[in-house]
């Protein structure tokens, strides 16, 4: 890896990102309805995009919700998602107290993830992922719920 940058990205097409986007959630359906919305972060290696953040407004004007986050597998294990959140809430900190996020509730290694990045568990979404066109299995066992973290900012 060469030149690393974090930033806010303003000007990418994100539709050009469907795959990087299908990284961090399965259902492209879903990713088609959000694809567009809220502020979307990215680490370039050089001029490539090897990873991204969408955060959309939470429920509440204080809460932010981490609607997606990916990192390219060939670029996996290096931290860069860990350094993605942090340009996150090192730019949101002014805006929002919180940033909520889900994953499935049998995705270890996302939950993992996001304890080691300061997240605490703070609720469930039964049934969430019946509303998926396809099922989603992680560690061979079906998703269906959906377990929310949340990461207070500085």
């Amino acid at each position: 890896m060469t030149t690393l940058t974090l930033r806010r990205d303003q000007t990418t097409d994100r539709r050009d990102l469907l795959d990087l986007f299908l990284i961090g959630d399965d259902d492209e359906q879903k990713v088609q309805a959000y694809l567009q919305t809220g502020e979307l972060y990215v680490a370039k290696d050089d001029q490539k995009i090897v990873g991204l953040a969408l955060v959309i407004p939470g429920e509440t004007i204080t809460s932010g919700e981490l609607k997606n986050i990916a990192v390219l597998p060939a670029y996996q294990g290096q931290g860069i998602g860990s350094q993605l959140l942090d340009c996150v809430v090192e730019q949101l900190a002014a805006k929002y107290q919180t940033l909520l996020v889900g994953t499935g509730d049998a995705d270890l290694a996302n939950i993992r993830f996001y304890l080691k990045n300061e997240f605490r568990f703070v609720g469930v979404r039964k049934h969430f992922f019946d509303s998926y066109a396809k099922p989603i299995v992680v560690n061979g066992i079906q998703l269906q719920d959906m377990v929310l973290l949340q990461r207070f900012l500085p």
